[in-house]
């Protein structure tokens, strides 16, 4: 059975004029329901403890290198889309991490930049999936 899936956020002006929220495709909706779980550090959705990633820990202990950010984003990233995410089949998850100076000349920032990539495949149509993110951490932004 195929579900109907609303925009995030939610316009909820148009609900007090009783209108219908914007509807999106499935694809749409699964890839913002990524971008909410790979960007809410786990334990602060009141609902459920176990909502969000531990890359928000990531912050607290930038001396790692590039390789066991990587391997710690991918692994709580998995986790978390496996326990979340029941209408995509998990295929692969990719992480880059680079350094990229942010900010004015004068005033350079170096932060380190994470790109986020799952591939896998929509249970309700059988599809291939494709969705893609970066953010800075240290501290996290977007």
């Amino acid at each position: 059975m195929r579900g109907i899936y609303y925009k995030t956020p939610m316009d909820f002006g148009r609900i007090m004029d009783q209108r219908d929220g914007e509807k999106v495709s499935v694809d749409q909706s699964i890839a913002e329901h990524l971008f909410m779980i790979v960007t809410t550090p786990l334990g602060r959705c009141k609902f459920d403890d176990h909502f969000g990633t531990e890359i928000f820990e990531v912050d607290f202990d930038l001396p790692k290198s590039d390789n066991s950010i990587k391997e710690f984003i991918s692994r709580t990233v998995k986790k978390s889309i496996i326990r979340h995410e029941k209408r995509l089949l998990l295929e692969d998850i990719e992480v880059a991490v680079s350094n990229t100076d942010i900010g004015k000349s004068e005033r350079k920032r170096v932060k380190k930049k994470v790109t986020v990539a799952v591939k896998g495949l929509i249970k309700e149509t059988d599809r291939p999936f494709f969705f893609q993110k970066s953010f800075f951490i240290g501290p996290l932004s977007y």
